[in-house]
């Protein structure tokens, strides 16, 4: 990376930076913090609004119609000019998305008159073979109440109260006397009407709410049934409407990223440093594309341009450089932060180890064959973009390698194929089976994180190299990569060979090559203190890492515990699936619990693969060399969300 200063008048400032963001490859330098009430200001916050009004447009219409939805499966291409829009199309867009949002609010009442009106029905429907005129509730003198009690008790203590208590109200029967629950219809003269309302309050009796009733119950649900139909006609004819909306659908989109890119040209230009006629403004390109770029904007515009590389020790942002491959997983880096400009990009290393660790820990034949198929669908078959395609990517590869530690861990759907024959076959194993030697891929796996590990430190001794401190990243490593084999040697010869006379010999090497380690650390790990009493403290406290390094050494064990559970979990799914026995009935029994069992352990065991082995290279790989505190390269260019923009031979000009 490197500084360029671009000098232009202050005309060709829009101009400058529109050929700047078409070209994607150069990141404003930000000398001071922007302003927030200059950056957030109306433009900006109407900007804003529009965008997230949008958003709500386009996700209500792809969500309801298949012609809207299918813009939603990739990007649209969109040429420069259909990328423009003038003064009255976006008049037009905006009010159209405000009709869209009237239309939507009518559907909603709508939608709740209906169900009102549905609810009132079922109200009504158990009195509708009831022939009485329910509008008619009150005379000059009395009041006529309806409703239901739930049971006999509460309708005879009721009648009861009634003749003691009102002897002018009276109860009748609207159905058989003795069903329940009894349609009762209350008269009562209008000055007892409060005391029989508070009676009825404590029984438990249902009234018939103040429905708007047009006779009999028969005729209000008819009435109401009318309705609903008049309601459901406004609907569709909202819809229609709405539909009408969707046929505009990839032009609400491309406004969208319009409007989006416009407001990062407009944040660009704050960016800028404005003077009297003229402008200025600092940028980080890649020193490979600097001159193309100076001189393709020196021959469009009228700008002056220099350049110069960046400093031994500046900061710059980071600009991952990596094979198709690797590139697939530096999203895992991005996740937990960027290097520094000043040390070595860890993806060529970290990358296969990701690939290795991932397959291990999942590591059976047909979980790694249904990632691959998903994965490739999304890659091939919906042709993803973006960090989705990315994500699918180090997924496939990731199965790639999973498929491969199948074969040689000898797992197909866990034990599938010895449960389906009653263990008259069994998948082969091209190394050994981990349900039978657990310990054994404890050792290997603690082996395999010493190489990890290794690794790691080779990478620390490159940075301190590249900060000219070799000796510093020497003393760091080279004691460890002694010390850690020496003392393999020295506890575990036992299992190398069991040949005495070798295995004292392994010991005595590694007791010696440990020694020798420990002299290389106390040595050269105060490298550059004179006083020979701090370097002894420090090459002791340097040594007391060791500890350190057990604890991440033992961390691999999780390999172990990941390979089981997802074998032990597939061995489960298949013993159940065969409980029936192997019939047909019992075959298709194995057939359903198989796909729910496996897909859910597919699931789980990708989802466990994916967090441990992020964590061992976050923690054990990252801990032994990773400086950090960079940022990525985040270079001004068009971002948008749904349309990518087919550029023109010949950019034009913003006029």
């Amino acid at each position: 990376m490197g500084k360029m200063t671009i000098l232009g008048v202050r005309g060709d400032r829009e101009n400058v930076l529109d050929a700047l963001m078409r070209s994607g490859a150069a990141e404003i330098v930000e000398d001071y913090e922007l302003d927030s009430t200059i950056a957030h200001g109306a433009a900006f916050a109407d900007n804003l609004d529009m965008r997230s009004r949008l958003n709500r447009t386009i996700a209500g219409l792809q969500k309801r119609f298949p012609a809207a939805k299918q813009l939603s499966l990739k990007k649209l291409t969109v040429s420069e000019e259909e990328f423009t829009f003038t003064d009255s199309e976006e008049t037009e867009l905006r009010a159209l998305v405000a009709r869209y949002e009237e239309l939507v609010i009518e559907e909603e009442a709508c939608e709740h008159a209906i169900a009102m009106l549905e609810q009132q029905i079922g109200q009504l429907v158990s009195w509708r073979d009831i022939p009485l005129d329910l509008s008619v509730r009150k005379t000059s003198h009395t009041t006529i109440i309806y409703g239901v009690f739930m049971d006999g008790v509460a309708l005879d203590s009721f009648e009861a109260d009634l003749l003691r208590g009102f002897p002018l109200a009276t109860t009748y029967h609207l159905e058989e006397v003795g069903v329940f629950p009894a349609k009762v219809a209350i008269v009562t003269v209008n000055e007892q009407l409060p005391r029989v309302r508070t009676r009825l309050a404590s029984c438990d009796f249902h009234e018939i709410p103040n429905l708007p009733f047009t006779g009999t119950p028969n005729a209000t649900i008819l009435s109401l049934e009318e309705d609903i139909d008049n309601k459901k006609e406004e609907f569709e004819i909202i819809n229609r409407k709405l539909e009408e909306i969707s046929d505009r659908c990839a032009r609400l989109m491309t406004y969208h990223d319009y409007l989006l890119v416009r407001s990062e040209r407009a944040m660009a230009e704050e960016k800028t440093t404005d003077l009297s006629y003229t402008f200025f403004i600092n940028v980080w390109v890649p020193d490979s594309q600097a001159e193309s770029i100076g001189r393709d904007l020196a021959a469009q515009h009228d700008i002056a341009w220099s350049y110069r590389k960046a400093e031994k020790d500046e900061e710059t942002p980071v600009k991952l450089k990596n094979n198709p491959i690797i590139r697939a997983f530096e999203g895992i880096l991005e996740m937990y932060g960027a290097p520094s400009s000043q040390e070595t990009d860890p993806m060529p290393i970290m990358a296969p180890f990701y690939m290795i660790l991932f397959g291990m820990m999942l590591s059976d034949v047909g979980y790694g064959s249904l990632l691959m198929l998903g994965t490739a669908y999304m890659l091939f078959g919906r042709k993803v973009e973006g960090k989705v395609r990315q994500m699918s990517m180090m997924l496939f590869i990731s199965g790639i390698s999973a498929v491969i530690w199948g074969f040689i861990f000898g797992g197909f759907f866990g034990d599938m194929v010895t449960a389906l024959t009653m263990g008259k076959v069994t998948f082969p194993a091209l190394w050994f089976n981990p349900m039978d030697s657990p310990v054994k891929l404890l050792l290997f796996s603690m082996i395999f994180g010493v190489i990890h590990l290794f690794f790691g430190l080779g990478l620390h001794i490159r940075n301190e190299r590249m900060k000219g401190n070799l000796i510093g990243g020497l003393a760091d490593s080279v004691t460890w990569y002694l010390i850690i084999p020496g003392l393999g040697l020295l506890l575990g010869s036992g299992a190398i060979s069991g040949d005495a006379s070798t295995v004292a010999t392994l010991k005595t090497v590694g007791m010696w090559v440990a020694i020798a380690g420990a002299a290389f650390g106390l040595i050269f790990a105060g490298h550059g203190i004179k006083n020979p009493f701090k370097r002894l403290i420090k090459g002791l406290g340097a040594l007391y890492g060791i500890t350190s390094y057990l604890s991440d050494i033992l961390s691999y064990a999780r390999i172990l515990a990941l390979v089981l559970a997802t074998s032990v979990i597939a061995t489960v799914v298949n013993m159940l699936g065969m409980l029936v026995g192997p019939s047909v009935i019992g075959y298709i029994v194995f057939a359903v619990i198989g796909i729910l069992g496996h897909t859910l352990n597919l699931a789980l065991s990708s989802l466990s693969a994916f967090v441990h082995t992020s964590r061992l290279q976050y923690v054990e790989l990252f801990g032994k060399f990773f400086v950090g505190g960079g940022s990525f390269w985040n270079p001004l260019r068009r971002k948008t969300t749904y349309v990518a923009i087919k550029e023109d031979p010949a950019p034009k000009q913003v006029g």
